[in-house]
């Protein structure tokens, strides 16, 4: 979805396989972030998945009608006002892809934590979720009771119960906790609004020295593509501080790994794109996700080769050890 400005908060949708991430993702973006071959074939996410959208809110009505992700109010056809721009990360439910979701928990400042309203609470990756919060140090946290179509009240309620015994004693025990339908865009409003109260915008400080963890890489080539038409590599993840502008040297730490395992120290390369929001930009800020366009050899950047490494001006980031 393109928003009228950069992404400023990321925010990490967590929890059981086949709990509604991706469905609720879509509902938030309009934008479905399984798009792998694979991913597709399994209904489950395998990759991060990243989507952004705008908040806005209409306020000709009570809360929490009127909030929405689209600058005319559905209710009444009035303008809304925007709130903020937000990038989402899709983490993969699935034990065997614990890694996956841990590398986007590096870069969340929120996340909502989404529970089954049909299933019995805690289910294996719920748990495992909630302690990689803890761990990362996410605290800003909306419970999102899903699915609550496929059972009656007093079932729903029943698990409102189980949710509030299992977050008993953890450190986002008084999570506010938003019933919705993810598949029929019930309670997204709810939803929206829980979050602005929950999850605010950290500071950030576009004075220091640029850095950014990258969480994806890419060839975005196509095969049979000829040599003069060739694009360098893209990395995708979030800024956390300073600032990126296209035509600018920048330095990936570690570099890529080699033969036997060996790990170089560094790569330099320049920035030649960014994409943030569904838009280009001149000058990347921090917060929100973006794809850096490179001028590097794209099959360093292939199928996430790239992923885990920070980018930033030379001689500023951290040394590499082996």
């Amino acid at each position: 979805m393109k928003v009228p400005r950069q992404p400023e908060v990321n925010i990490g949708l967590v929890g059981h396989v086949d709990h509604g991430k991706t469905t609720l993702t879509q509902a938030l973006t309009g934008e479905w972030t399984d798009r792998h071959s694979e991913e597709l074939k399994r209904g489950i996410s395998i990759k991060l998945g990243y989507a952004d959208t705008a908040f806005y809110r209409c306020p000709n009505h009570e809360p929490p009608e009127g909030f929405g992700i689209v600058p005319i109010c559905p209710i009444c056809g009035g303008e809304a006002k925007f709130l903020r721009a937000v990038s989402f990360v899709d983490a993969p439910g699935h034990e065997t892809l614990m890694e996956t979701m841990l590398s986007g928990a590096a870069i969340m400042d929120g996340a909502l934590l989404l529970v089954a309203a049909n299933e019995t609470v805690p289910q294996p990756q719920t748990r495992e979720h909630l302690y990689a919060l803890d761990i990362i140090g996410v605290r800003k946290v909306v419970i999102v009771q899903n699915k609550i179509d496929l059972l009656t009240a007093e079932g729903a309620e029943e698990n409102y119960r189980q949710i509030t015994t299992f977050l008993k004693g953890s450190p986002i025990a008084t999570a506010p906790i938003v019933p919705i339908s993810a598949n029929h865009r019930v309670g997204i409003d709810a939803l929206i609004e829980a979050i602005e109260a929950t999850i605010p915008t950290p500071p950030r400080d576009p004075a220091k020295p640029p850095l950014m963890y990258v969480a994806r890489s890419f060839d975005i080539n196509r095969p049979g593509t000829r040599p003069s038409g060739l694009q360098g590599g893209v990395l995708g993840g979030s800024l956390l501080q300073g600032a990126l502008k296209v035509g600018e040297e920048i330095e990936i730490r570690p570099g890529p790994t080699g033969a036997g395992g060996a790990v170089s120290e560094s790569i330099h390369t320049k920035v030649t794109s960014i994409v943030s929001g569904g838009q280009e930009w001149d000058a990347l800020h921090p917060g929100g996700l973006a794809a850096i366009g490179t001028s590097l050899d794209p099959a360093l950047a292939k199928s996430d080769g790239l992923t885990g490494r920070l980018v930033g001006t030379a001689g500023t980031l951290p040394p590499v050890s082996q």
